[in-house]
Order: C-alpha cells, then sequence, then structure tokens
C-alpha cells in the first residue's frame, strides 16, 4: 500500500467531513500512533482514514487497527455496515484488521488484555453510556503513558481527550481493590 500523499492529508486534517474528525489526524501524525481501537465505526469511513494515516505516520506496515462495532447487529435505524465488508475495505488498505463484534463490555472484555500498549483509542458518540461505565476498568491496561484516549459525546460533536488520571477516576472502587 503506498501511503497517502502530503495533500491528501492535509485535506483530512484541515477540511475533513466530519469536523470532528480531524482532531484525530491531526492527533495521529503528533503522535506516530501505530496501535489504534476505534469504538463505534460510523459508516467505516473514518477506519479506512485512520488506517491510511497510521501507514503514513506511525512505521507502516506495522500497524494495528482494532474495530469495536454491533456491524450485522446494528439497529435499523443505522446506517448498515457488514463485518465481511469492513474486512475487505481495510484488508484493502494492506492492513489485517482485528474486528469485534459485539457490544460493548463483552468487546472490550475480550481484547483489553491482548492490547496493552493502545497508541490511541477512539470512542464514537452513540455509545450506550452504562456500557462505557461498566468497560472503565479495562481501559488503563490497555493504555501507557504515551497512549491518547479521545471520546465522542454527541454525533458529529467534538471529541475529547482524557488524561490517565480522568480515566484513572471513572475506574469504579470495587474495580480498583480487585
Amino acid at each position: 500500500m503506498n501511503p497517502i500523499s502530503a495533500v491528501r492529508f492535509l485535506q483530512w486534517s484541515k477540511l475533513a467531513k466530519p469536523a470532528c474528525d480531524r482532531a484525530i489526524y491531526q492527533r495521529m501524525k503528533k503522535s506516530k500512533a501505530r496501535a489504534i481501537v476505534e469504538i463505534g465505526l460510523g459508516d467505516g469511513t473514518r477506519a479506512e482514514r485512520i488506517v491510511q494515516v497510521a501507514h503514513k505516520f506511525g512505521a507502516g506496515s506495522n500497524v494495528k487497527y482494532t474495530g469495536i462495532d454491533l456491524f450485522d447487529g446494528r439497529p435499523d435505524d443505522q446506517s448498515e455496515l457488514t463485518l465481511i465488508e469492513m474486512h475487505r475495505r481495510l484488508g484493502a488498505l494492506g492492513v489485517k484488521p482485528q474486528l469485534v463484534p459485539g457490544d460493548l463490555v463483552s468487546s472490550m472484555r475480550r481484547i483489553a488484555n491482548s492490547h496493552t500498549r493502545t497508541d490511541m483509542i477512539i470512542v464514537s458518540a452513540g455509545y450506550d453510556p452504562a456500557a462505557l461505565d461498566a468497560s472503565w476498568f479495562l481501559i488503563p491496561r490497555m493504555l501507557y503513558a504515551g497512549s491518547s484516549f479521545l471520546i465522542q459525546d454527541e454525533f458529529e460533536g467534538p471529541f475529547r481527550v482524557l488524561s490517565r488520571l480522568e480515566i484513572e477516576q471513572r475506574v469504579p472502587a470495587q474495580a480498583k481493590a480487585a
């Protein structure tokens, strides 16, 4: 796979629609993110761009992309995105993605221990707040000092960056004691 051009990156990082995605691409360039976990893939376009930006700035062939989504189990009011389609789209970009179908809690439990040293975790709007609350205790084990955690509270709203301290504060007390 050929990396994206500087012009293409500039388009995505300054002019991309939705505008909220621009901060992700800019942060990826700065951090040279290679290991990315994305929760909620939307129509899949952002996932494709993330992989391409990671190839350009994050050491090319070492890109590790994991996507968590309901895929074929999405409600009728959401855009259709099948697991097979997403595998094909990302595979065409030269990455072997790990796509995890299912709800947030069970998916995070399946991947957390094998995804230590994740460079970036992206949580898109539309997540179930109760499911995220039940998953907070898994997130710190996936991160290291140089990791980024971005969360979006509303569709097409800005992504907020949470610090490690903010994440630790969200971990329930009973999970910290275990």
